[in-house]
């Protein structure tokens, strides 16, 4: 009891906090019916915790409980389910959350008015609850959060900052947060395996071949590194994308492109440009396969090529060495996504256009 009354009486505020695109509703929107129940996930530092403080304003602070499992003080004491029912009930609480809630680590989960869970990895309780997936951040809300700056200089912040909300809006050196994230979220074998898997960022790899690589650098066991991986792409830290023409072959991509920056040399411009691209895709729910190492091809055929300071020259040159491919593809639209470059011209019936990923962002928003 002395550990909900720790919770309970938990200062909830929250300071200095930039409004996400998405937002906690009262209602299932596949359903239209009262959501009394809500599970929050997403990759690690994506701002669940401070979208659900930031709902928390609804309530007086005496009507909520906060229950944080990543609390040190859960490493020598226990929860147990009656407690905590009886906790709700005494003191008239209409909003429960649980953070970084442990699954299963109640039989039954406490009934209150609210229940909001707070999680890494998605878990299905069902019917009764509603769902909402918090990634990290795209470019068109990186750029809601910046004061000032014209479109090319916010751009180039991005760049260099990445997707991890907290650095969209902190001055500090990236490198020193990028430092407290990884040792705060991962132990010290899941961090060994992160820079493995930023140094085959955008790479067709497969699990046996990261294991490969990584028992010739660490000592690990291939169950553990597979249990990991498994636990990593749950989480959406990797992604793997299927290729077009052999879903045996993956790409690898790493949750953010200015971390993998940090994590492996081997992660040139070319590189943090296509996970750029592969992860604006993603975010935005646009089903995408891997194409030929072009680029990736969508479920409307249309294929997105990163090509960051390719002129028209170059591109027409290649376009007409790979049309054969396109034409066999039956692929619709041809985006050609630069830093800065803009044209277009067609081959046949197929369009070509290229725009600067701060332009395409927006129309694949809409799309």
């Amino acid at each position: 009891m002395q550990l909900l009354e720790y919770f309970y009486d938990r200062n909830n505020e929250l300071s200095n906090y930039h409004q996400r695109k998405f937002t906690i509703l009262e209602t299932n929107l596949e359903t239209d019916l009262e959501t009394n129940k809500l599970l929050i996930y997403g990759s690690p530092h994506s701002g669940k915790s401070s979208l659900v403080l930031d709902y928390l304003m609804n309530y007086e602070s005496e009507e909520i409980l906060y229950i944080d499992f990543l609390d040190p003080k859960f490493q020598f004491r226990d929860m147990m389910q009656e407690d905590i029912e009886g906790f709700i009930q005494a003191n008239s609480i209409k909003c429960v959350v649980l953070d970084h809630y442990v699954h299963e680590y109640f039989e039954i989960l406490p009934l209150v008015n609210k229940l909001i869970i707070i999680s890494d990895r998605a878990y299905d309780y069902g019917e009764e609850f509603g769902y909402l997936e918090l990634p990290l951040l795209d470019y068109e809300e990186f750029f809601s959060f910046q004061k000032r700056g014209s479109e090319s200089q916010i751009f180039n912040y991005f760049l260099r900052q990445g997707t991890l909300p907290l650095l969209a809006t902190q001055s500090i050196p990236k490198e020193h947060l990028f430092q407290i994230f990884i040792q705060s979220h991962f132990n010290a074998s899941e961090q060994k395996l992160l820079a493995i898997l930023a140094h085959f960022n955008t790479s067709i790899v497969t699990t046996h071949q990261l294991y490969s690589y990584a028992k010739e650098r660490y000592k690990i066991s291939k169950d553990l590194i597979y249990r990991q991986i498994k636990e990593f792409k749950e989480k959406k830290i990797i992604t793997f994308i299927s290729d077009y023409d052999n879903s045996n072959n993956k790409k690898l991509i790493f949750f953010d492109f200015a971390l993998a920056k940090y994590l492996a040399l081997t992660q040139n411009f070319p590189k943090q440009f296509d996970t750029m691209v592969a992860l604006s895709l993603i975010k935005h729910n646009v089903p995408i396969k891997s194409f030929y190492f072009m680029g990736y091809i969508t479920d409307k055929k249309y294929l997105v090529i990163p090509a960051p300071f390719e002129n028209e020259e170059i591109v027409w040159k290649k376009a007409h060495k790979k049309f054969s491919s396109y034409k066999k593809a039956n692929i619709q639209k041809v985006y050609i996504i630069t830093v800065t470059l803009q044209y277009s011209f067609k081959i046949e019936d197929i369009p070509f256009e290229a725009l600067p990923f701060y332009e395409w962002v927006v129309i694949n928003d809409e799309d």
